[in-house]
């Protein structure tokens, strides 16, 4: 008999978790599978996919529950039995019996029992004895038998984390129990047990409380051996890794190898590092990161700890993704750059003070430091005073590398030598260790040269490129030696600078002028740095900029959209300035009734052609009557502005006034007066069209303290107490009211620290007068209002609850009662202030989360959101009703790719920390307006989003992610569109993604098909090829599938055709599975359930090059991408017509 690798797997779903399915087969390769739990009818059984992996199969299905199949690689299964002898009457798929590679194997699925006593468990005994029969004269056979599948049943208190939270569970009842001893009896070997008689190896965890995360399993998949294969035995083991990945089941698959010769296996002890039964012990310290964290208090910093819950590490094999390597610019003591391979599990990290130069001669500095933990790769922020590494921190780079030796081998002998691929920096490189003496290692990084080398004369890459690669952050020096100037303190905001009699323009040139101009952006930063700097308010509206030549007036969006015809009068006041030649930078806005910018009534004003209101506030003039003003410095330009805007007498032409008092007061009195934050100037600063470090934004949060009224239950892994139920008193009736739960910005320590000072507070009774109740009122544990929580918050609600709560310490400086809600001044007391014109700019939220919530109540009495102030995301401290009001406000771009196609839902009771549900179908789901159909296709029906009901109906049945079908009712069986998903190995830097994409777009474009363009949501792109629906499904998916393996074949060291982790090391797996009848893709605006709630995105082509990744909207920040659009990147795709020619099949290899 040859060598065998037989496996069990309960998939939980093979329709929803296909991909989780192929993904190990090809990374695991067994021979023979047993796979229970299908929930598919025998028709929706994915037998072309199998095939198309190496898999014959066969299968016994039933609709929506139960189901088995036997797969063998590279064969046929022959069939021995449908159905368990002696349970012919039983209606459910439980068992098949097939022959294959020279083995009988019974695939069996028996019944859980649950609940017990009752007519369920009756089944299972009644099941299982029938089993027993069977058993018999299959142990008896002269043929090696295999008896594998999901048995129900945890054999011994050995097999389970801990039996107590079990005992009423059929699983381990006593009847269940000696069933399954009994079927030992016979003469079967348990093989996993027999190997590990004193291991404690769990094959299921459960998707509640983290028993994943915490190892808290059972095991009740079994494969048993008869005496003929039983002394084949060689190996046994559980493929934990696949628990772990996204949408995963709840069971992993266990295996067994079965050896050519006849052998006794040998007992055995795992160790940690070959541990396939558990997952990685989460809380583990990698010995090499004990000085990273002895260095650092993870109480006051947001650095990952050492210890915490890597995503990949030294437990993950080293072919699963290519290594990564990431350089940050760190503005510490000094500003230098810190450059980090990974190996072995960390990050090993490397100090270089003038940062790499792609110049060969240049030898670069670099001081070995402590390893850093594979999370930091991705770190950015601020890191307190006082602590160590102070400063800020932004990704410079960040990529793969491919050691060209053995790295550990070389890394231990100090000379390193390596290839890049990063955003910015490719190629060659070495590090190489010196013998300079320090109290650190001395290394030189070094360029080798090649095609990426330049001199440092010429180029400068450190100079050219300061800014991350994964945000808007950038690095402001900070001033260092001498005495900084003492800030003025400021109660408010001050009065505007006079402006200067006559303007100086030192650095102006002659020069004709551009057609086109883009704008300087502003780049966001955590804190004011230091240095000269002036503040304006940051306006909330269109930025626009003004051409004017030879008289004649333009006006342009950011995109570089001629929006003259939609602002006809603010033309007009720029052609009244006079100028000859000029290029004016500014910001359209809209005043609300209050005075203050509103981003929702400037939409408004141009929809209802009312643009006549519209204010157009001037900051910059990059150009002026022939006269190139680029290179002088910001302040002359600006006073020069002011200048030529004293000429006009229409209020529609504003100068927008700067400030030169301390950032942090502006700041704090900006956003007292609810606006949006500020923009710094840097003074001397030239202007340049992009995103720049001269230009800086600082944005508003609300902060202040609340009385601690109580705190409720942990949940999962969380220790202590889950969140502090807040209060505030009322500043009319001295009421103390409940005023929400802060659940985000503990830690281990101050949870422990903070639970010793509220227990002893413990009262029976709620102090606030409007305590919670139901749901909300579970597990609450009430105190004396005492204590004090610091909480920065987004905004405090009509019902009086905080939003986007993040906990930042315990006051202990203030009374209790003294502690009533902060509110911004009335807009009559702003009016006096000096600088009123100044304080006319607000952000959208406010005014956008007011017409959301009235949208909400407005769109079906039958709606009603319960647990609206539930998390839904720990990280970004979003809840349900954040959900509910960007669906409705995005509600006009996404239901028309909703419209007649068919929809899948992911659904998160817990939020995305806990179990996510895959549904298809709308059984058990009570959602007003949903609209149902199509049974036939696919053995269920499917569902209908087609109205803003439906849509919130679905947000209160904890929807999360809608995935859509690629065709529409009207005709199910003929696709109108094919997906081409871009899936990346995570290591790898955004520039290969857009690379890969304008590749595929290239070839799909020589095919001649349009293509469409969108954002993940994670970290690809999906694009989107409409077609007539003239084809079937399989002609379809076989034409996509041409596609990507005719690229793959083209590219083969950049794209795989393949899924699964370790075809995509350092490459890209373009999918075409989802072009298969029943298979769903993320609609474009669906949300998706990862940190920080990422939207999949529809994009303009050249957009491409400009975004950094594909998660970069979200809930919060879209509606600014939105407001900023002035038309629909996919305006076209609904009037495109196109289909699948006989050429185009030729051309992809297809006869």
């Amino acid at each position: 008999m040859q060598d065998l690798k037989i496996a069990t797997y309960n998939v939980n779903g093979i329709g929803a978790r296909l991909p989780n399915l192929l993904q190990w087969l090809d990374r695991e390769q067994p021979d023979i599978v047993c796979l229970q739990e299908l929930k598919a009818p025998d028709k929706a059984f994915p037998a072309r996919d199998l095939e198309a992996a190496g898999y014959g199969s066969l299968h016994l299905g039933q609709t929506s529950w139960n189901g088995v199949a036997i797969l063998a690689r590279d064969s046929e299964p022959l069939l021995i039995h449908k159905g368990l002898p002696g349970e012919e009457a039983d209606t459910q798929a439980r068992y098949i019996e097939a022959a294959a590679h020279g083995v009988i194997v019974a695939c069996l699925y028996l019944p859980n029992g649950n609940p017990q006593p009752g007519p369920k468990f009756d089944y299972k005994l009644r099941w299982f004895e029938h089993l027993i029969e069977h058993a018999k004269s299959l142990q008896a056979s002269e043929h090696p038998v295999v008896l594998a599948g999901d048995f129900n049943v945890v054999p011994t208190d050995e097999d389970i984390y801990n039996p107590r939270s079990w005992l009423k569970d059929a699983l381990l009842q006593p009847e269940s129990r000696e069933c399954y001893r009994r079927l030992l009896a016979q003469g079967w070997i348990d093989s996993v047990r027999h190997l590990y008689p004193d291991e404690r190896v769990y094959t299921f965890w459960d998707y509640f409380r983290q028993h994943w995360q915490k190892n808290s399993g059972l095991r009740i998949d079994h494969l048993l051996l008869n005496p003929v294969l039983a002394p084949r035995l060689q190996d046994a083991g559980v493929d934990a890794w696949v628990r772990g990945e996204e949408h995963a089941s709840d069971h992993a698959p266990t295996w067994i190898r079965i050896g050519d010769a006849p052998q006794k296996p040998e007992k055995k002890t795992r160790k940690k590092s070959q541990s396939a039964a558990s997952p990685p012990a989460h809380g583990e310290t990698h010995s090499s990161l004990e000085e990273y964290n002895r260095k650092r208090d993870f109480n006051a910093t947001s650095e990952p700890a050492g210890g915490s819950d890597h995503k990949r590490g030294s437990t993950r094999k080293a072919s699963d993704q290519a290594l990564q390597f990431c350089i940050q610019k760190h503005d510490a003591t000094r500003l230098h750059y810190d450059f980090r391979l990974e190996l072995d599990g960390t990050l090993k990290s490397w100090a270089v003070p003038k940062g790499p130069s792609l110049d060969p001669k240049a030898k670069r500095l670099a001081v070995h430091v402590e390893d850093h933990p594979i999370d930091y790769a991705t770190f950015e922020g601020s890191i307190p005073e006082g602590h160590y590494g102070a400063g800020d921190v932004i990704v410079w780079d960040r990529g793969i590398w491919k050691p060209l030796s053995d790295p550990a081998e070389a890394y231990a002998k100090g000379r390193l030598k390596f290839e890049l691929q990063g955003e910015k920096l490719g190629g060659v490189w070495n590090l190489v260790k010196t013998h300079i003496p320090g109290k650190q290692e001395q290394w030189f990084l070094i360029k080798h040269q090649d095609e990426f080398a330049r001199a440092e004369s010429d180029y400068d890459i450190v100079k050219d490129q300061p800014d991350s690669v994964l945000s808007e952050r950038t690095i402001v020096a900070r001033k260092r030696g001498g005495k900084a100037a003492e800030p003025k303190h400021v109660e408010k905001v001050p009065a505007r600078k006079k402006r200067p009699a006559k303007a100086k323009l030192e650095g102006a040139q002659a020069a004709d002028l551009p057609d086109t101009l883009k704008p300087e952006l502003a780049t966001l930063v955590e804190s004011a740095p230091d240095g000269d700097w002036r503040y304006e308010i940051k306006f909330d509206g269109y930025r626009v900029m003004a051409k004017v030549d030879d008289g004649r007036v333009q006006l342009f969006t950011r995109n570089g959209h001629d929006w003259t015809h939609k602002l006809p009068r603010q033309a007009e006041a720029i052609a009244s300035l006079g100028l000859a030649s000029a290029w004016l930078d500014g910001e359209m806005v809209v005043a609300n009734e209050d005075g203050v910018p509103d981003f929702q009534a400037l939409q408004n004003a141009f929809e209802s052609e009312r643009s006549g209101n519209i204010v157009y506030y001037l900051f910059d003039m990059p150009f002026l009557n022939g006269k190139d003003l680029r290179e002088v410095p910001v302040e002359q330009r600006r006073a020069a502005l002011a200048k030529v805007l004293e000429a006009s007498e229409d209020e529609i032409l504003r100068f927008s006034e700067d400030f030169g008092e301390a950032p942090d007061a502006l700041l704090n009195s900006a956003c007292q007066m609810k606006m949006e934050g500020l923009i710094g100037k840097r003074v001397g600063s030239t202007y340049v069209s992009r995103r720049s470090g001269d230009w800086i934004k600082l944005k508003c949060k609300r902060r202040q303290e609340f009385v601690v009224v109580g705190y409720t239950e942990p949940k999962g892994a969380r220790s202590k107490f889950g969140a502090l139920l807040l209060g505030l008193h009322d500043a009319d009736s001295g009421e103390l009211r409940f005023s929400g739960k802060v659940g985000t910005g503990f830690n281990e320590a101050t949870l422990n620290t903070i639970f010793h000072q509220l227990v002893p507070l413990e009262v029976k009774k709620a102090t606030v007068v409007n305590p919670p109740t139901g749901f909300e009122a579970k597990g609450v544990h009430w105190l004396k209002p005492q204590l004090l929580a610091e909480v920065a918050f987004a905004e405090i609600t009509k019902d009086g609850s905080v939003r986007h709560a993040v906990f930042h310490g315990l006051r202990t400086d203030k009374p209790a009662k003294s502690i009533t809600e902060e509110r911004p001044a009335p807009p009559s007391d702003v009016e006096k202030a000096p600088a009123a014109k100044a304080t006319r700019a607000k952000t959208a939220k406010v005014a956008s989360t007011q017409k959301s919530e009235s949208a909400a109540l407005s769109t079906s009495g039958k709606i009603r959101l319960t647990h609206p102030e539930r998390i839904i995301d720990p990280t970004s401290g979003s809840t349900k009703r954040d959900l509910a009001d960007y669906y409705i406000r995005v509600s006009d771009w996404l239901l028309p790719h909703l419209a007649q196609r068919p929809v899948a839902l992911v659904r998160a009771p817990e939020g995305i920390t806990g179990e996510l549900f895959f549904q298809k179908n709308a059984d058990r789901l009570s959602i007003p307006g949903i609209e149902t159909m199509g049974k036939e296709y696919t053995g269920h029906p499917v569902m209908l989003i087609n109205n803003l009901e439906a849509l919130i109906g679905a947000v209160q049945m904890s929807a999360m992610e809608l995935h859509t079908w690629n065709a529409v009712s009207k005709d199910l069986e003929r696709p109108d569109r094919f997906v081409l998903d871009l899936d990346p190995d995570p290591s790898l830097p955004w520039k290969s993604m857009v690379e890969a994409t304008q590749l595929t777009l290239a070839v799909l474009d020589e095919l001649g098909l349009k293509s469409f363009l969108k954002t993940s949501g994670g970290k690809g792109i999906h694009l989107v090829v409409p077609l007539t629906p003239k084809g079937d499904w399989e002609a379809v998916k076989g034409f996509s599938h041409a596609i990507v393996k005719h690229i793959a074949k083209l590219l083969p060291d950049r794209f795989s055709a393949v899924s699964g982790p370790k075809n995509r090391v350092g490459r890209i797996f373009i999918d075409y599975l989802r072009n298969g009848l029943g298979a769903t893709t993320i609609s474009a605006y669906s949300v998706r359930t990862r940190e920080g709630l990422p939207v999949s995105v529809p994009i303009f082509r050249e957009e491409l090059l400009e975004i950094k990744g594909a998660n970069v909207w979200n809930i919060h920040n879209l509606h600014e991408r939105l407001g900023q659009l002035d038309s629909d990147p996919w305006a076209d795709l609904p009037t495109t017509r196109q289909t699948i020619t006989a050429d185009m099949r030729r051309r992809v290899g297809i006869k």
